[in-house]
């Protein structure tokens, strides 16, 4: 990576659109820029982090473009880092779809890297805690305002979202 000062910001935080072609380097982003160390930080700002979810929310669906987050190594530390920032963030209708969408990617996938009985237990947990962030009132609150608005990502996870995940905010 070339060693000006505003590359490793801007992968940090700008990269990642969530367009689909994203699919074939957000892994390559995520190591270049040192994605892990970043998102460990204790005071990671709200860019980085809701960047961060739209990073693994690519790296749910890329199988066979890119790295998914079961390929992937560091996954399991990015992800506790990111769930740790979201709990002491406000909601959005962002926070919520990459909440809802690593879980449902969680419930159905399990790490090909590693047979390690307790990375396998923390991804199990990594999923409960995205759930219980989903399912705060004022997560839901945020979802079923950007629904109403109109948001894509909450119509699609209201029509199309991965039923077993029961997500209160559109439960009516």
């Amino acid at each position: 990576m070339d060693d000006h000062p505003a590359i490793r910001p801007w992968l940090l935080r700008r990269a990642a659109d969530g367009d689909f072609l994203n699919s074939y380097f957000a892994h390559l982003v995520a190591r270049a820029a040192g994605l892990p160390e970043a998102i460990a930080e204790p005071g990671a700002d709200a860019e980085l982090v809701d960047h961060t979810g739209r990073i693994l929310h690519v790296m749910t669906y890329c199988e066979g473009m890119g790295t998914s987050l079961r390929h992937y190594p560091r996954a399991v530390e990015v992800m506790e880092a990111h769930v740790r920032h979201l709990e002491a963030l406000a909601p959005t209708s962002e926070r919520h779809f990459a909440a809802a969408t690593v879980a449902a990617y969680l419930t159905k996938e399990t790490p090909l890297w590693s047979d390690d009985t307790e990375l396998h237990a923390r991804w199990h947990r990594l999923r409960t805690s995205y759930l219980a962030l989903t399912d705060r009132t004022a997560w839901c609150h945020a979802a079923r305002k950007a629904f109403a608005a109109t948001d894509s990502r909450m119509t699609w996870l209201s029509n199309h979202g991965p039923s077993e995940l029961n997500l209160r905010a559109f439960a009516d």
